[in-house]
């Protein structure tokens, strides 16, 4: 039997105000097809928004495995970040969903994480945008997600080597949805530098195809 989208309740205690709540977080999914940014076509109910916890006090935003103590004491947050961030003027123009991948970024911003992890909650906030057709909003969040991708590559904190060829690719799909041809094409073309056994062909395929729509201007 094909798996759909499943979600499991589960209870949490914030790190920050130190509330109890429950929240919806997602237990399984299953999805066929992605956009060529690698947004994933959902089978069943879309997951986006569960995929982070919120809590309904004092707003922090994070995921699942963040809310455990000894996780967060290694990485403590303070309130003041949170209602500095949910006050910026960009929080007011993003969809719902989308505000809240911008705060868990800008709190993994202000904890020093890995680019990486930044990069793709930032990159997960602009698919947001796009399901929500607001496609202003959607190029701010990826602006945001192919700096700090650009820099988990460029400083090699992509931490699993295997994904190295698909984050290049990445970064070179967000230069070229972003209409900047000449970085489009530098990273379209390090492809195939980073690529390095034949099950990573798919990606160099890819990048090649990407490519060709880079110089036509194809989005």
């Amino acid at each position: 039997m094909l798996v759909t989208t499943r979600f499991l309740a589960k209870s949490f205690q914030c790190p920050v105000c130190a509330g109890p709540f429950t929240a919806t977080t997602v237990e399984a999914v299953t999805h066929q097809g992605q956009d060529s940014d690698f947004f994933p076509h959902y089978l069943g109910d879309d997951p986006l928004p569960f995929f982070l916890v919120q809590c309904p006090g004092c707003q922090y935003c994070a995921y699942p495995d963040d809310f455990a103590v000894g996780e967060f004491q290694k990485h403590p947050v303070k309130f003041e970040l949170i209602k500095t961030v949910l006050t910026q003027p960009i929080s007011r123009k993003l969809p719902p969903d989308a505000v809240r991948y911008y705060l868990a970024g800008k709190i993994y911003e202000a904890q020093q994480r890995n680019p990486y992890f930044i990069g793709n909650l930032y990159l997960r906030g602009s698919w947001c945008c796009r399901r929500g057709d607001n496609r202003k909003a959607e190029i701010e969040l990826q602006q945001l997600a192919v700096k700090f991708l650009r820099e988990s590559v460029e400083r090699s904190t992509v931490g699993n080597p295997d994904n190295l060829p698909a984050v290049t690719y990445l970064v070179g799909e967000l230069y070229r949805r972003l209409e900047d041809k000449a970085l489009a094409r530098e990273w379209f073309g390090t492809v195939e530098e980073v690529v390095s056994d034949a099950e990573q062909q798919w990606i160099l395929d890819l990048a090649k195809k990407q490519a060709e729509l880079n110089e036509h201007f194809l989005n």
